[in-house]
């Protein structure tokens, strides 16, 4: 099964979220593939997180927590599995720009959610944990 690591970053309750490839204006939380061969040496989906929320918003993560992970189940005959985990930047820096070419916009939780949502229940349940790990952190739309 492969792995990936999704990274969950906040800012005065706004959520950093990229626009998925597609460009159909659905939007996810910045993360991806786990790779352990050069160029990008992941460890772990702890460095994959890291390292793809940079290659895609610009965003250097200092230091972050675990937040869940889920069995994500390929679509079709040719579908591939992923174990994803989700991680909280708890300290970052940077300002987030258009990278990779597609747009990086701060959400509420209902846009990330519903509205704007790529993976909407993924996100939901996310931030749902999230809340029971982190009950005084501000989130916009909750």
């Amino acid at each position: 099964m492969k792995q990936a690591g999704v990274m969950l970053i906040l800012n005065q309750g706004m959520i950093l979220a990229v626009e998925r490839k597609t460009k159909d204006g659905k939007y996810g939380l910045p993360g991806g593939k786990f790779n352990p061969d050069p160029p990008d040496n992941d460890k772990d989906t702890n460095d994959t997180a890291i390292r793809e929320t940079l290659e895609e918003t610009g965003v250097s993560v200092k230091e972050c927590s675990f937040i869940y992970e889920r069995v994500e189940l390929g679509d079709g005959p040719a579908g591939v599995d992923f174990y994803s985990r989700c991680y909280y930047a708890t300290s970052w820096s940077g300002i987030p720009c258009n990278v990779e070419g597609l747009a990086v916009k701060w959400l509420t939780a209902e846009e990330l959610c519903n509205t704007k949502a790529a993976f909407g229940s993924y996100n939901r349940k996310t931030l749902d944990i999230f809340k029971t790990m982190f009950p005084n952190v501000y989130i916009k739309g909750e």
